[in-house]
């Protein structure tokens, strides 16, 4: 997959992520999320990631791991998925607290 199949756009406290995370993107993504929770530290931030089609355990490595770097940066991210979306139903397989809606 070509790395700009995945969008990431940050509107404000929110980075929307669009597209397929498949194991060539994550770097990207990694990437992305780190520049978003370093422009936003200390404050409360948001990750929609309703409109992912394709989200490997390393996908959602990389978004725990922004959690994480957010509250040690003394802020908070949350992610977003809609309800019946694949990160939703991912995020409840596998005990992740997650938005429905932002």
């Amino acid at each position: 997959m070509d790395a700009r199949a995945l969008e990431c756009t940050a509107r404000g406290d929110v980075l929307r992520v669009v597209g397929s995370v498949d194991e060539d993107v994550v770097p990207v993504l990694r990437e992305r999320l780190a520049d978003f929770v370093a422009a936003h530290r200390g404050r409360m931030v948001w990750v929609d990631v309703s409109e992912v089609d394709f989200l490997p355990s390393a996908g959602i490595g990389a978004l725990v791991g922004a959690q994480g770097a957010a509250v040690r940066a003394g802020g908070l991210l949350t992610l977003v998925a809609e309800p019946g979306t694949l990160p939703a139903r991912v995020f409840a397989l596998m005990g992740i607290e997650h938005d429905p809606t932002r």
